[in-house]
């Protein structure tokens, strides 16, 4: 077990000869309260990963998701209540008009829903303090250093404050699944 003033570091995919590109790696660690994991890709590929936290399924989110125009101005996510956001694409055009991608941003991007359900983003390469109750953590696309689009994460990092298991998964490849154990 590593002292409480260093960062454990973890792959989300390795794309090495011995470890196949869809793995966490390590699968778990075990850290102490107050010490911080970061993950990062380290595939020699393009390939992405997410690092997402979910403790209650009503905040599952899918990569993909169905969005109604609820009138000329707004979206609305179908099922009302499902843990889906619109990726709004930038608009410059005179008159502008809006650009919805087929996406859901709240998979893609790193966001946290927190115990009163309050959505949060954050911003590129992510740090954040897990105080245990969050509904909701993920860490947004995680790239290879150089392979992903501008301003892309390639790392996310999070301190425990509360002692705990937490398990995490990969939106993308859901069969990649880690733990972390805080004592």
């Amino acid at each position: 077990m590593s002292n409480s003033s260093s960062t454990v570091k973890v792959q989300a995919g390795t794309g090495k000869s011995t470890l196949p590109y869809d793995v966490f790696y390590p699968k778990q660690v075990q850290i102490t309260l107050g010490q911080s994991v970061s993950w990062y890709n380290g595939a020699k590929v393009g390939v992405p990963h997410t690092v997402t936290f979910v403790t209650d399924n009503k905040t599952k989110a899918s990569l993909s998701a169905p969005f109604a125009v609820k009138n000329s101005s707004s979206f609305m996510a179908i099922p009302p209540a499902s843990n889906s956001q619109p990726v709004i694409m930038p608009n410059h055009q005179k008159p502008p008009i809006t650009v919805i991608q087929g996406s859901n941003a709240r998979a893609s991007s790193p966001m946290i829903i927190d115990s009163a359900a309050k959505v949060i983003p954050l911003g590129s390469n992510p740090v954040y303090s897990v105080k245990g109750d969050e509904k909701y953590v993920n860490s947004g696309l995680l790239f290879p250093k150089g392979k992903g689009p501008p301003n892309g994460s390639t790392s996310f990092t999070l301190t425990f404050e509360k002692a705990g298991t937490y398990n995490y998964y990969c939106i993308l490849h859901p069969w990649m699944k880690g733990k972390v154990i805080v004592e």
